[in-house]
């Protein structure tokens, strides 16, 4: 795409298409289309200000925290209606081109006019992740979870981030007005920066103005929720604008921040808001039982909208246990909840108490939370030479599945792409199993296969991530995440204090059992030929079944069979090490991980059968762990098994999954 874009239709729309756009419930659009011959970041601050001014809010039913329930400021409006031109918090301004075309020759005329118009003119406008091939974007494309400095924001209140704007603002006015001619562009995209984060907190003020309202035009008859209510809006008036003075307060900007920013993840949750709940217990103004359903509340609004990770638990910057009471609340309102995704980082220094009662979490079936190494993944991020400042370290926290990153000051590709290595084995088998004169000489065609296909994707990555920066920048996270504004950098072009890209790696399990089943019937047992292999492989095993049945045979992995597993360690250290050759475009390096959990079911459609006696199209490898249903000799096996491979190497996080019968 080229700047054509930007300098021609988009800077020449005329007001009555604005006002058009606005009536069909287009207010994202008319936003961004507004500002002609403004900056993308300008043009995004006003789109969300303009979503936020006009969007559709719920009705309160009794929650103790507002919103509540599955909410979106960007998703329909009241009428149900659902916008061409949305945003999201990884891929900025999103075009459902085929919605546009659709709506562009159905209805009134004047609609179909409006969004023909609408088509013409951000029909082509560049997409996050469109530079990157299909078949390298395994669990992601050009994806990005993030968390916001929570923290910082309850503790300072939005009016200290609208203080940091205005000085910023001011200094950058300042020296765009004594700048020499070389400079004078530099100097007027900063004043450029700081005008769009004003405009975007004007946004932010329309919206808790709305919401505000519409809480008190909501006042309940009830005496008992009447009390509820009271409390809700009288915190609300406060924050989020102003520090927090008491747990309750914190839990109620949070909640509306993490709406804001269309509920991702929350990262060190217990942390950010710990010692304001352990000075509401001491004082008496909470019990643990109340902050365990205000903490449900929260997690319930989570889950509702589908969203991500919390971090607990591990350890303080001096070494200590950084487990807190509230860490014990998470764990316990996390009972029998489908999300947040909660990781409980565990250390040395965790008392048995919050152990417990994660394992009593887990037992009621919902496994969570997800448990967590502390002193080795201190040690692998150290490994992995990410540049993370020593008082940073402990602040490491997960975003969406698991993607590693350091609370409220990164932006972290996840995922930004990943390798399906089965469907990149069936290509190797293809070319080159015939021909191949012995297992190594097969085993290093596969390895360089892996190879390039590092290189592409490490390619393609930095390619999108450009673009992504270029055209779809991310106001709200340029603002609350460390340390967009004090730069005056936009977050997508690298204002966030670390920045690095996690690769998604799938399918281990399967290219180790099909690459032992390989080594032993055809270079060692001689119980198939090669071409034979390779014409079943290609018929989807059609009239072979007794050969499949005798590749089923073969060592798998999960099982502590070194014969399996010292293959796997290899294919693993091989992309690890290979990825760590490139550095993304944005910064940081790119780290592996593994992490399927529902998706492996998909990421199988695309590859034909495989020698481990997989059918074409069946699911892969769940994340890390063996090929479902093939780990045969109990839980530890398996622990052994994937402890075989080069875990210090992939601290993008790899997940093993466990299923107990009751």
């Amino acid at each position: 795409m080229t700047d054509t874009i930007q300098t021609t239709k988009l800077d020449a729309v005329d007001a009555a298409l604005i006002e058009r756009l606005h009536a069909e419930g287009e207010h994202l659009a008319a936003g961004f289309l507004e500002l002609g011959g403004a900056s993308p970041l300008r043009r995004m601050s006003r789109a969300i200000r303009r979503q936020l001014e006009h969007a559709a809010l719920p009705n309160w039913q009794g929650e103790t925290l507002y919103p509540a329930g599955q909410f979106s400021w960007y998703g329909p409006d009241s009428s149900g209606r659902v916008p061409a031109i949305s945003f999201s918090y990884s891929h900025s301004l999103v075009v459902q081109r085929d919605l546009l075309q659709k709506r562009a020759t159905q209805g009134e005329p004047a609609s179909r006019a409006t969004n023909a118009a609408l088509l013409d003119l951000l029909g082509d406008y560049p997409q996050v992740g469109d530079p990157i091939d299909p078949d390298i974007c395994l669990g992601g494309r050009n994806y990005t979870h993030s968390i916001l400095n929570y923290g910082r924001i309850i503790r300072e209140g939005w009016q200290g981030y609208a203080e940091r704007i205005s000085a910023g603002l001011a200094r950058a006015k300042e020296r765009a007005a004594h700048e020499r001619a070389a400079h004078e562009r530099a100097a007027k995209e900063r004043v450029e920066f700081y005008t769009a984060l004003d405009d975007l907190l004007a946004g932010l003020r329309a919206a808790h103005a709305r919401a505000l309202d519409a809480l008190k035009r909501a006042q309940p008859a009830d005496a008992q929720a009447q009390d509820a209510w009271a409390r809700l809006v009288k915190a609300l008036e406060w924050v989020p604008w102003h520090p927090a003075r008491n747990f309750y307060e914190g839990l109620v900007a949070l909640n509306f921040c993490c709406y804001l920013d269309g509920v991702d993840s929350l990262g060190r949750f217990d942390q950010d808001l710990g010692p304001l709940y352990e000075a509401d217990l001491a004082a008496g103004r909470i019990t643990h039982d109340e902050g365990v359903a205000l903490v449900g509340q929260l997690w319930a609004n989570v889950d509702a909208n589908s969203g991500w990770n919390v971090a607990i638990g591990g350890t303080a910057p001096d070494g200590s246990s950084a487990s807190n009471r509230l860490t014990l609340a998470c764990l316990e309102a996390m009972r029998g909840r489908r999300r947040p995704n909660l990781a409980l980082r565990i250390a040395r220094e965790t008392p048995p108490e919050f152990i417990e009662a994660a394992l009593d979490a887990i037992a009621t079936g919902c496994g969570q939370p997800a448990l967590y190494n502390e002193e080795l993944y201190l040690d692998s991020i150290q490994q992995a030479h990410l540049n993370v400042a020593p008082q940073d370290m402990t602040r490491f926290a997960f975003g969406g599945c698991t993607e590693l990153m350091v609370h409220g000051c990164s932006n972290v590709g996840s995922l930004d792409g990943g390798l399906n290595l089965p469907l990149i084995l069936s290509h190797t088998l293809q070319n080159h199993l015939p021909t191949a004169s012995d297992f190594p000489a097969l085993f290093e065609h596969f390895a360089r296969d892996l190879r390039a296909n590092v290189e592409r994707l490490a390619r393609q990555v930095s390619q999108a991530q450009e673009l992504h920066a270029r055209y779809q920048p991310q106001p709200i996270r340029t603002l609350f995440i460390d340390d967009c504004v004090d730069a005056g950098v936009e977050y997508n072009a690298g204002g966030a204090r670390y920045n690095w890209s996690v690769i998604n790696i799938g399918g281990l399990g399967n290219v180790a059992d099909s690459l032992a089943a390989v080594r032993e019937a055809v270079f060692e047992r001689g119980d198939v030929d090669a071409g034979t292999l390779a014409a079943a492989l290609a018929t989807n095993f059609q009239e072979t079944e007794p050969l499949r049945q005798r590749l089923m045979g073969c060592p798998r992995y999960g099982n502590d069979d070194p014969r399996v597993d010292e293959l796997a360690s290899q294919i693993a250290k091989i992309v690890f090490t290979e990825l760590r050759r490139y550095a993304p475009w944005r910064g940081g390096r790119f780290i592996p991980g593994c992490l399927m959990f529902v998706t492996y079911a998909d990421a199988g459609r695309p590859v034909g059968a495989t020698p481990d006696g997989r059918l074409a199209g069946e699911p892969i490898a769940d994340s890390i762990g063996a090929v479902q249903g093939r780990d045969r000799h109990g839980p530890t096996a398996l622990i052994r098994s994937v402890a075989s491979i080069p875990q210090h190497l992939a601290p993008g996080t790899l997940v093993t999954n466990f299923r107990f019968a009751r």
